[in-house]
C-alpha cells in the first residue's frame, strides 16, 4: 500500500520540493520500503510542482504568502464570474415555432385576379367619391389600389331587413360579400354593371335598385331620351359620322352625356366621330356606350390651319367635370380625341 510522500503538517502547496525523493533539511526517517509511487500520486505531484513554479512563481522551499492566497483567490472569482456570465449569454430563448404559409389554390388566385380587375375598372369608370359597398377585404384592396378618396361601406353583416347598405351607389360583390349577405344581396342590387371572372369566385359590381322592373324600367327611359336626341343629331350637316355610328344614335345606344356634348360641339363647328364605344364589360342589360371618338381635329378656316381640340376640350369639361379626356394619335396619323363619361347607377 503506498504512503503519503509529503512532509508531515503545512499546507500541501507550502510542502518544498524534494529533489531525489528526499524531502530539504527534513531528517532522514527510517521507513520500511514501500516501493514505487503510484501513478496518480506521480502525476498529482507535478501539476503541483507546475503549478507553483510556474503560476505562483515561488521557489521549491518557500511558502506561498498570505499575499498570494488572496491574488488566486480573486483570479478564482474573476474566473468563476466569467463563467457564470457567458453561460447566461449563451442562454438565447427558443425560437417561435415556424409557421408555414400555405398556398392559395387557383380558384383563390384567380379571385384576387378579378377583384384587381374590378379595382381598375372602379378607379377608371365610377367618380371619386362614389358610396362603394363591399366587404372589408375588398375595401382595404381599393385602399391599397389608390382609391383611398371613395366612400367605402358595408364592413360589417348587413343589418336584418337590409338588402344593402343605405346609401350605396353600386355594390362591390365577391364571394366573401355573398357568402356574409346571402339573398339580400340579390334582392338588393338586382342588376349587374361589369362583371370579371365566371363561376362562384366572380366579382360584379352591382346597382342596387328597388327591384328589377323598377331598375329596367329606368334603363328604358333613358335609352328613349338617348334615342330622341340621337335622331336629332344624326340629322345635323355638321355631324360627319358612318351608317352604323348613325344606326347607333338613332337606337338609343349612346350615353346621353355624350349627345349633349356632341350637341354643343356641332353648335359651332363641324365634328368628325370615329366611333362610340366602351360598353360595361359583362353588364345584365344592353349597357349604353359611354365613350366618343372624334377626329379630323385640324381643319383649313379663312386661309390658316386650325385645331378644334381646345374648343372641344372646353366643352367637355364644361358640362361634366368627371369626364376624362385623352388625345391620342388615330389610324391614319393625325390628332384624336377620346371622351369618356363616368359610370352612375
Amino acid at each position: 500500500m503506498s504512503g503519503d510522500i509529503s512532509p508531515p503538517g503545512g499546507s500541501w502547496l507550502d510542502a518544498p520540493a524534494r529533489p531525489g525523493g528526499q524531502a530539504g533539511r527534513t531528517p532522514a526517517v527510517s521507513r520500511p520500503d514501500r516501493g514505487e509511487p503510484s501513478l496518480a500520486r506521480v502525476v498529482g505531484t507535478t501539476l503541483r510542482l507546475w503549478w507553483r513554479r510556474r503560476v505562483l512563481r515561488v521557489a521549491d522551499g518557500a511558502r506561498v504568502g498570505t499575499a498570494r492566497w488572496a491574488a488566486i483567490a480573486v483570479a478564482l472569482a474573476v474566473v468563476a464570474a466569467a463563467s457564470v456570465t457567458a453561460a447566461l449569454a449563451g442562454a438565447r430563448p427558443a425560437p417561435p415555432p415556424r409557421h408555414v404559409a400555405v398556398k392559395p389554390t387557383a380558384v383563390q388566385l384567380q379571385t384576387l385576379a378579378d377583384e384587381r380587375a374590378a379595382g381598375l375598372w372602379i378607379a377608371a369608370q365610377v367618380p371619386a367619391g362614389t358610396p362603394l359597398a363591399c366587404d372589408p377585404g375588398m375595401c382595404g384592396y381599393l385602399a391599397s389600389d389608390g382609391v383611398s378618396g371613395y366612400l367605402v361601406i358595408g364592413s360589417g353583416r348587413l343589418a336584418a331587413g337590409a338588402a344593402v347598405p343605405s346609401g350605396a351607389a353600386f355594390v362591390i360583390s365577391t364571394p366573401a360579400l355573398r357568402k356574409q349577405a346571402g339573398s339580400q344581396l340579390a334582392a338588393g342590387a338586382p342588376e349587374v354593371i361589369a362583371a370579371f371572372g365566371a363561376g362562384q369566385g366572380r366579382v360584379d359590381v352591382l346597382v342596387p335598385a328597388a327591384s328589377r322592373a323598377t331598375f329596367l324600367q329606368t334603363v328604358q327611359s333613358q335609352v328613349a331620351a338617348s334615342a330622341l336626341l340621337g335622331r336629332a343629331l344624326a340629322r345635323n350637316r355638321r355631324l360627319h359620322i358612318g351608317l352604323a355610328l348613325r344606326h347607333e344614335l338613332g337606337a338609343g345606344q349612346v350615353d346621353q352625356r355624350l349627345l349633349v356634348m356632341l350637341e354643343h360641339m356641332l353648335a359651332t363647328h363641324s365634328v368628325y366621330v370615329a366611333g362610340f364605344g366602351d360598353a360595361d364589360p359583362g353588364a345584365s342589360w344592353p349597357a349604353q356606350l359611354r365613350s366618343m371618338t372624334i377626329n379630323d381635329l385640324i381643319h383649313h378656316q379663312h386661309g390658316r390651319l386650325v385645331s378644334q381640340a381646345t374648343a372641344d376640350l372646353g366643352v367637355v369639361h364644361a358640362l361634366d367635370g368627371d369626364a376624362s379626356t385623352q388625345q391620342a394619335t388615330a389610324p391614319g396619323g393625325g390628332p384624336e380625341l377620346i371622351i369618356q363619361v363616368m359610370a352612375s347607377s
